[in-house]
């Protein structure tokens, strides 16, 4: 699998997703799904004049109604304070799936206005195929798309544009996803910076890809590749507001580890799907996608920042006892050498704060920490952060795309990253207790100070271990194979107008 073809997978005409369009009726749809709330059916029945039948709205609630050669399927969605972004995302997801198996030329979803851009999400996501990644991919047929209401007949334009700010967000989405399922043999380090070069002249941003000479001194992001036979890397590429260059910048950094063995002392038989664990980089890759091509407008400049590195057990691996000297000269001992990926986001904030001294925040993700699978589970994911209008920012932003964030406690005692023999560890001394939490809290030793406060400038870590669905399993709402594509809804949210 060349590079070449790799790009080819990620455009979304290669990927046989649905053609969607816009319409205020129902005319020759054969199949329609409707969604219901309770206390909703007298609204209802003004659309469908024909319908007899009662409609309770309960969650899980099915009925199917056939009239004039076209089938209607009324599924409930329980009480309308519960629904939001992710419940509909998910229910136009899992609806065109389940009639997708049946081959018809078109599929109808009944959508008001505000929930077109997460029907649009939820198709697009569904519809992609691992198959696709075949050296022989079926040809399947593939359904027309139809997002219906009677509003549209007076607002068709502000559907278009929503259905096609979805289509925008699912597109960064599937190029996560894609990514994310590429194996490690082929998706190595070098390939992965190649890739983004090619990708940043192809989406017509700059990209700096920063030369082995100049990353000498960042050695805990050389450490983690040290057994591997491929470089450390580290790529920015850098946006700016269409009003042009702020004077204040944001950070996004992203964890790129393109295979994780656990180094050293291993991962027992947790290695399988650590293809995975470079989701970080490529959500940071996915915002950057929506946002550029979307042509959204940042709230400032903005260093969106890639870390890869591939942790083997090569005979000149990084050892449990190691000492290495940070890029801004912290030291750091080596508990566990599969506690690597906070050493790989280290040394790229270390990197930011060197070069670019206008940033005032800093942001990472990645799949962090096993300790956050074990907290949170796969419905919310762990987020910490030393800066409470920033944490409400952030969770207030999930709830909006339906990307649910939990945000830890920010206690220093929890910080419990120390060293007899370096300045800090790269493990809590306890770090079986909250150790997500301790994790975000070795981040932010190297977080710079503020000027006036004297404390560490406002900074957030997504810890995406358990949203992402790292074992590719799949949900009814989208195929096996892939990962959810968490966070790039989100961070395309947040860092936007």
């Amino acid at each position: 699998m060349t590079i070449k073809q790799i790009i080819g997978f990620l455009e979304p005409k290669n990927q046989n997703l649905p053609f969607a369009k816009i319409r205020h009726d129902f005319k020759n749809i054969p199949i329609i799904f409707v969604p219901v709330t309770e206390d909703n059916e007298k609204n209802l029945k003004k659309v469908f004049r024909f319908l007899k039948e009662k409609l309770d709205g309960k969650k899980g609630e099915k009925k199917q109604v056939v009239y004039k050669d076209q089938v209607f399927n009324f599924i409930g969605m329980g009480p309308e304070k519960n629904v939001n972004s992710r419940s509909m995302r998910r229910f136009y997801g899992s609806a065109y799936l389940s009639a997708s198996a049946s081959k018809p030329k078109a599929i109808g979803f009944f959508c008001p206005l505000e929930f077109v851009k997460e029907a649009a999400i939820g198709v697009d996501v569904a519809a992609l195929n691992p198959d696709m990644l075949k050296p022989k991919p079926k040809k399947n047929p593939i359904p027309e798309v139809i997002f219906v209401h009677p509003d549209f007949r007076k607002k068709k334009t502000q559907a278009n544009k929503a259905m096609k700010l979805g289509q925008m967000i699912a597109e960064g989405k599937n190029l996560m996803r894609i990514l994310g399922t590429i194996p490690p043999n082929i998706l190595s380090p070098k390939v992965y910076a190649d890739l983004i070069v090619q990708l940043a002249k192809k989406w017509k941003v700059k990209c700096a890809r920063i030369p082995k000479s100049k990353l000498s001194k960042y050695n805990l992001l050389n450490a983690v590749s040290a057994g591997s036979k491929y470089d450390s890397e580290l790529l920015i590429i850098t946006l700016h507001p269409k009003k042009g260059k702020t004077k204040k910048a944001t950070a996004l950094i992203g964890k790129g580890l393109c295979y994780d063995s656990g180094g050293l002392q291993g991962k027992q038989n947790y290695m399988k799907f650590m293809k995975e664990d470079m989701a970080g980089s490529a959500s940071v890759l996915g915002a950057i996608l929506t946002i550029a091509k979307g042509k959204l407008n940042l709230k400032e400049t903005t260093h969106f920042v890639i870390g890869l590195a591939e942790s083997m057990m090569g005979s000149q691996a990084m050892r449990a006892d190691d000492v290495y000297v940070a890029g801004d000269g912290q030291t750091v001992e080596i508990i566990h050498t599969d506690a690597e990926g906070r050493l790989v986001l280290a040394d790229c904030i270390c990197y930011v704060k060197n070069n670019f001294k206008n940033t005032d925040c800093y942001m990472t993700i990645a799949t962090l920490t096993g300790s956050a699978i074990i907290a949170l589970g796969e419905h919310y994911t762990g987020v910490t952060c030393n800066d409470e209008t920033l944490a409400k920012e952030l969770e207030e932003t999930g709830k909006e795309v339906g990307e649910y964030m939990h945000i830890g406690p920010w206690d220093m005692d929890y910080d419990d990253n120390n060293s007899p023999v370096a300045d800090m560890a790269n493990l809590g001394e306890n770090d079986r207790e909250a150790g997500w939490i301790k994790a975000g809290m070795f981040l932010n030793r190297f977080v710079p100070k503020g000027k006036k406060t004297k404390e560490s400038l406002p900074f957030c870590h997504f810890d995406i271990a358990a949203t992402i669905d790292m074992n590719e399993k799949g949900k009814p709402w989208r195929r096996k194979g892939f990962s959810s594509g968490i966070g790039v809804g989100v961070l395309s949210k947040l860092l936007t107008k």
